[in-house]
């Protein structure tokens, strides 16, 4: 049994599994796509091929990106629009915010997890070393300056977390390559697939879980922008104006 399916039997997965129906169709297909990738994934891997699993988790995340913009487009994020969900430099930039995002919630130890009662997600996070729970969403998390005004954006925060804008375009770079870099070889050696797949298929799973679960929460929110994919979408498409120069 790999990660995957550790992660996909979990109630809050199953949760996000059952909401995909009511994401509009061009959202919907692509996130059912992404599930499936991840079940041929699972299953190649109990076969013994690690590395054809590893490609199809890929492949699921770039369908739930395709997913998360594919929706943010149906209810009106303008900056949605110019992102094109068949360029996979585009779908890259947008799985690396993900992660990194990810990565800024685990300081406020976010956990989630199904309320039974009311059939919802619940949040539990801790911020200035105070227990907060309530309903997960996404418009509890944006980026504030100094002066606790919502920023545009966090481009700035993502580059230092890279360190240079050239270490983040090279993280988009890998990241938009990883699909071929598992197959086929080059002029420099033959293709070596990742030293601990099982790490990269939990990634893969929990990032293409965490997009659709983002597709669900604005399209449940649909008629207001939410702060944070507002300032997801406009960090994204700097970074994919950044790389493109």
């Amino acid at each position: 049994m790999s990660v995957i399916d550790e992660i996909m039997r979990k109630d809050s997965s199953t949760w996000i599994d059952s909401q995909i129906i009511a994401l509009p169709d061009r959202g919907k297909f692509r996130a059912s796509s992404a599930l499936r990738s991840l079940q041929w994934a699972n299953g190649i891997f109990d076969a013994g091929m690690p590395i054809p699993a590893c490609f199809c988790a890929l492949h699921a995340t770039e369908e739930a990106v395709a997913a998360f913009v594919s929706c943010a487009k149906e209810c009106g994020y303008d900056e949605a629009k110019k992102i094109n969900i068949k360029d996979h430099m585009a779908k890259a930039t947008v799985s690396l915010l993900a992660q990194k995002v990810s990565g800024i919630l685990f300081h406020y130890q976010v956990a989630v997890a199904l309320n039974v009662e009311t059939q919802t997600l619940a949040a539990r996070y801790i911020v200035d070393g105070e227990t907060h729970y309530t309903e997960a969403s996404t418009k509890l998390f944006h980026f504030r300056d100094h002066e606790a005004q919502i920023m545009p954006d966090f481009y700035d925060e993502v580059v230092n977390m890279f360190g240079d804008v050239a270490e983040l375009k090279k993280a988009v770079k890998i990241g938009q390559e990883a699909r071929n870099a598992i197959f086929y070889a080059s002029s420099d050696g033959y293709p070596t697939g990742f030293d601990d797949p099982s790490e990269s298929l939990a990634r893969e799973c929990q990032l293409t879980l965490g997009l659709i679960w983002g597709a669900i929460d604005l399209t449940k929110n649909a008629g207001q922008k939410i702060p944070f994919i507002e300032q997801a979408l406009v960090t994204a498409n700097r970074v994919i104006a950044e790389l493109k120069r």
